[in-house]
């Protein structure tokens, strides 16, 4: 957290105004000069915590940007970054694929359409919603996945969470036809200390976020299998 001189003024008048208060009251004057001070102190402390967001949230964008240039033949038409800006999915609508980068690793994935298996969202941990490759092929390839254990890493709980009032994460969980690294989440609203309302506009944000992700990821899958059952036939 930074403090600064805006943050000490904050503190020494936060004790100033408090000390006035107990025993200064024949000093109106001054118990409002200290009240404005911590007020200015606070403001400061404030913005300056949110240029360094700003700052360091610019500097994540900018690394993603040069790892996505580094990928070879990768045109990238859309991108979804997490709210902390660690995690992008990356989709190339040209060569058909996307790539996951993820900024605590050094190693970028790309795989084609016909290697996403699965989408689904999760709240706080619980799936919601989902969507699987429906193909003889692409089921094969799940069912795979899952049999080897990779279900237990996905951690997703099924049910109705219609009775959850608040929620902390959001995340949009992605399987891939890769057994080094199956499960790829990006976090669209992540809070650990405080729940949202379903009606706020931070748990909007992130849901539709999330949704709008998972649905093309849906049609990615449909793309998928249709040309899963062109071969068949």
């Amino acid at each position: 957290m930074y403090l600064g001189f805006g943050g000490v003024l904050a503190i020494l008048a936060f004790i100033m105004f408090f000390i006035a208060i107990s025993g200064g009251g024949d000093y109106p004057i001054v118990e409002w000069i200290l009240l404005i001070g911590f007020g200015i102190g606070s403001w400061y402390c404030y913005k300056k915590n949110k240029e360094l967001e700003e700052e360091k949230m610019a500097q994540k964008r900018q690394e993603t940007d040069e790892r996505l240039k580094r990928i070879s033949n990768h045109k990238s038409s859309q991108r979804y970054t997490s709210a902390n800006g660690d995690v992008t999915l990356s989709i190339d609508e040209t060569n058909k694929q996307i790539s996951f980068i993820s900024l605590n690793s050094y190693r970028d994935r790309v795989y084609s359409y016909r290697d996403i298996l699965k989408s689904e969202i999760l709240t706080d941990g619980v799936s919601i919603t989902s969507t699987n490759r429906g193909s003889q092929l692409g089921g094969a390839l799940l069912g795979g996945l899952l049999a080897g254990g990779v279900g237990a890493m996905i951690g997703g709980l099924s049910g109705s969470t219609t009775s959850q009032e608040k929620v902390k994460k959001i995340e949009l969980n992605v399987i891939v036809n890769d057994t080094a690294n199956p499960v790829h989440k990006i976090t669209f609203l992540d809070s650990e200390t405080s729940a949202y309302a379903k009606d706020s506009q931070e748990y909007r944000d992130g849901y539709n976020t999330a949704y709008h992700c998972h649905q093309l990821m849906g049609v990615l899958i449909r793309q998928a299998d249709e040309e899963d059952n062109q071969k068949e036939i």
